[in-house]
């Protein structure tokens, strides 16, 4: 059964940056404002935590991520996590997405290893369908995270056309 010690520093790295990467997609359909960004950014990591305490009692994988997401690394996890943070950058410095298609395909390309992944360490069809469902979770909390096309807040619509269009691709994708 998966549980926390399932999976490597660099491994749940993957596992948690793949749905705020999902959720990043959102956010660059339709850039807001610098409070609508500040918004929708706080709801990818609001939204994760809300979706895997929701399902974390009927899943191991949602209570393996819960319990990743709440305790504390020790001191040779954050080293490592660090150096994984590093070698991120420094590989998106290297592969910088020139196009948003490029940006999507990258993206594409992490959700599928992960997936991949989380089959591989034995993760259940019903688990993947779950991480799936957090995915889309994460897109739909930064499409309402804020208003697009008004002023201040005020006008505007909850999810702008290209948002909705992303959203649209994303459960696609996912086969949700």
């Amino acid at each position: 059964m998966i549980d926390r010690d399932s999976f490597t520093v660099e491994e749940w790295g993957n596992i948690i940056s793949v749905p705020a990467s999902v959720g990043a997609l959102v956010v660059t359909a339709d850039p807001s404002g610098p409070f609508g960004l500040i918004g929708e950014f706080r709801a990818i990591m609001n939204s994760m935590k809300q979706y895997v305490a929701d399902y974390a009692a009927g899943s191991p994988l949602m209570a393996s991520i819960q319990t990743y997401m709440t305790t504390k690394p020790s001191e040779e996890e954050e080293a490592e996590l660090k150096r994984w943070a590093e070698e991120q950058q420094e590989e998106m410095k290297a592969n910088k997405p020139q196009t948003p298609e490029d940006l999507k395909q990258l993206i594409r390309d992490r959700t599928n290893e992960v997936l991949g992944m989380l089959r591989t360490k034995g993760a259940t069809e019903e688990d993947v369908t779950r991480f799936k469902g957090m995915m889309y979770f994460v897109a739909e909390a930064v499409a309402n995270a804020s208003k697009e096309g008004g002023f201040l807040g005020f006008g505007g619509t909850r999810v702008s056309s290209a948002e909705e269009s992303v959203l649209a691709q994303i459960k696609s994708e996912l086969g949700i």
